[in-house]
């Protein structure tokens, strides 16, 4: 493929501290200190992707109404349909990611050429690394199968771009290839990398915290479990505050703001997300609404018994990584070692935040009945009611057990069997033709 990307460069952007994530244009330049790469980077930072919001679409998260305003929109990604979609379907990001690639690699590509203090310098192409890193995995968790250490280095995945040819060919790599990628990235961020956590309204860079709390999750989606482990020890040595509900609802643990946060980057949500769609049943129920602090947090009530979600499309809901993965990663990653009882431990230690006490109370005495098998499923059940309407539901499922999902809508009856092939979404039709090769 000759035109893989739709890369133009943009204008040059920078970022105030006074408000979160306000980016304004100040002009095209050619980068040349470190403070003009810095620039460079924050538009990179600035591509807003939707995958997060139209994958939660996809799960087993919400419900809609065929009468429901803008839902042409996202009906066939609510049904799977990926064969015929109608063209009023939003299309799940491909493009988007490698033109975020594009700036990491410039910026990676001239690191030799700054100017500037070496420690802004390493700061800024560790940033590169990560941001790189985490437009990789977004790619390969949309578009690829989940990783198998006994298929990984047939499967395949997408293009690998680290530095962009007009003339050259861009293959399909395998997932091995990706992962391999994503963590090599990730070495480099590491060792670059010198700010422990960003200042609030600044959180949307990587840290040191961050960029641990990243590995720890490409492990944990690895299955390489103890890795999953020490990566998720290592970023709590750096922050292990959780949010404790009793105490302090006045925000949700996921804002950009709160005690938990360790990456403010992602779109989770949106205005029609909000507020022209309702939480599934399913999710409701899955909440013990009496003791559960987080469902009146996370859902309103509408007329006619309809909950909706409060994570809405402003800035302050931005969420990629928190501490509480971090907690709920080391729970499920001793549960598959086999450690149940020092996975118990963690959970509990998570969870007395998140109920009232008579909840917890109730909590741990289930908790504590429960067998290896068991355990292990009120884990990933932790997970989708901590991280609800945040993105992490479809790559869950995919990644586990890839369960049956039925859905209903406009009165018809849909199905995504177990193991599904369409827990792979397609490659978008624009992107199959720039790259036959796809």
């Amino acid at each position: 493929m000759k035109k893989l990307l739709y890369l133009i460069l943009p204008l040059m952007l920078c970022v105030s501290c006074d408000d979160y994530l306000d980016v304004k244009p100040v002009g095209q330049v050619i980068p040349e200190a470190v403070e003009d790469y810095r620039s460079f980077l924050t538009a990179a930072y600035a591509i807003t992707n939707t995958n997060k919001v139209l994958t939660t679409y996809r799960s087993d998260e919400l419900q809609i109404n065929p009468n429901s305003p803008g839902v042409e929109q996202y009906e066939d990604i609510f049904i799977w349909n990926d064969e015929n979609p109608s063209p009023l379907t939003r299309q799940v990001p491909y493009g988007s990611f490698y033109n975020i690639i594009f700036y990491c690699n410039h910026i990676i590509k001239n690191q030799n050429n700054m100017e500037g203090e070496a420690e802004a310098i390493d700061q800024l192409i560790g940033e590169a690394y990560a941001l790189r890193a985490m437009q990789y995995f977004e790619l390969i968790n949309l578009y690829a199968k989940p990783y198998n250490i006994s298929t990984a280095d047939e499967d395949p995945a997408v293009p690998i771009v680290t530095i962009y040819e007009t003339d050259v060919e861009y293959p399909v790599s395998t997932v091995k290839e990706v992962y391999d990628l994503i963590l090599n990235d990730l070495t480099q961020a590491d060792l670059l990398i010198n700010v422990d956590e960003q200042n609030t309204g600044l959180n949307y860079r990587f840290s040191r915290v961050a960029v641990k709390a990243f590995k720890a999750r490409v492990y944990l989606y690895q299955n390489q479990w103890q890795k999953a482990i020490d990566n998720a020890d290592e970023a709590l040595a750096l922050n292990s505050g959780l949010q404790d509900l009793n105490i302090d609802s006045s925000i949700m643990p996921s804002e950009y703001n709160s005690v938990e946060s360790l990456l403010a980057l992602e779109t989770v949500a949106s205005f029609d997300l909000a507020n022209n769609s309702a939480i599934s049943d399913d999710l409701i129920e899955a909440y013990d609404q009496s003791g559960d602090l987080r469902f009146d947090l996370y859902f309103e009530e509408n007329p006619g018994g309809i909950f909706r979600s409060k994570k809405s499309a402003e800035n302050k809901f931005k969420v990629s990584y928190r501490t509480s993965e971090l907690y709920l990663i080391r729970a499920e990653a001793l549960s598959q070692l086999g450690e149940t009882d020092a996975a118990k431990e963690v959970l509990l230690e998570f969870s007395k935040n998140r109920y009232t006490p008579e909840g917890f109370e109730q909590y741990s005495l289930n908790l504590d009945g429960l067998n290896a098998d068991n355990l292990l499923a009120e884990i990933l059940d932790e997970r989708r009611r901590e991280f609800a309407i945040e993105g992490q539901r479809w790559y869950d499922l995919r990644r586990t057990t890839q369960p049956e999902v039925t859905k209903t809508y406009n009165g018809q009856t849909y199905t995504l069997e177990r193991n599904d092939e369409r827990y792979v979404i397609p490659l978008p039709n624009n992107a199959v033709i720039n790259n036959p090769d796809l």
